[in-house]
């Protein structure tokens, strides 16, 4: 019970103030929509770099919760870069803070709900990663532990979403209908889709 206070009370607290690319996340939303669009290239830019860091990772998020009355359907390019951004598989205060920021973002502008949504989803079956061995790519699956947790932190994502906008059940069913791994999918994919659809219901 604990755990969920603690929860809960991170999730309403209010984003740490920080200030980055030059100038607080509101002003370069601000001049990309007067027209200045080089500082909004860059935060693209450094969303995107896959050596991103997990304080940089915190630091961007806070960012966009203070700003998250901005985000609108102007910005959608922006939103799905940040749900592009990997954070599965890092620390426990990016996963923190990136649940934080999916709440805020689905409360304030629920235009967005059906995306974050689709990307909580597209984690239902095991990623795959590659593993050179004698300058030859092998494909195989992410280790059991990792999955697991991961497989966990999704539904997690999803109550969450789910306590901000109850209506999500009504969009959710055909985002999962939409992503279910019809096609040339291993056995273990299909096998961890159906145990996190099973899961929700």
């Amino acid at each position: 019970f604990s755990d969920m206070l603690a929860e809960d009370e991170f999730l309403r607290s209010p984003p740490r103030k920080t200030v980055r690319f030059g100038g607080t996340l509101a002003e370069i939303l601000l001049k990309y929509q007067q027209g200045k669009t080089s500082e909004f290239d860059l935060l693209k830019h450094q969303l995107l770099d896959p050596d991103i860091k997990d304080d940089q990772i915190i630091n961007w998020l806070s960012e966009f919760r203070s700003s998250i009355t901005f985000l609108t359907k102007e910005f959608e390019q922006l939103i799905t870069i940040l749900l592009k951004v990997p954070w599965l598989r890092r620390s426990q205060s990016v996963v923190e803070e990136y649940l934080a920021f999916l709440s805020n973002l689905v409360s304030a502008q629920t235009i967005y709900l059906r995306p974050c949504l689709a990307m909580i989803i597209s984690h239902f079956v095991p990623p795959r990663i590659t593993i050179r061995e004698n300058d030859v790519d092998i494909s195989d699956s992410d280790d059991d532990e990792n999955v697991v947790k991961s497989f966990t932190t999704c539904h997690r994502a999803l109550q969450t979403i789910v306590k901000y906008v109850p209506l999500t059940p009504q969009f959710l069913m055909p985002v999962l209908a939409e992503k279910f791994p019809f096609v040339n999918k291993s056995e273990r994919t299909l096998q961890c889709y159906l145990h996190n659809l099973l899961r929700i219901s």
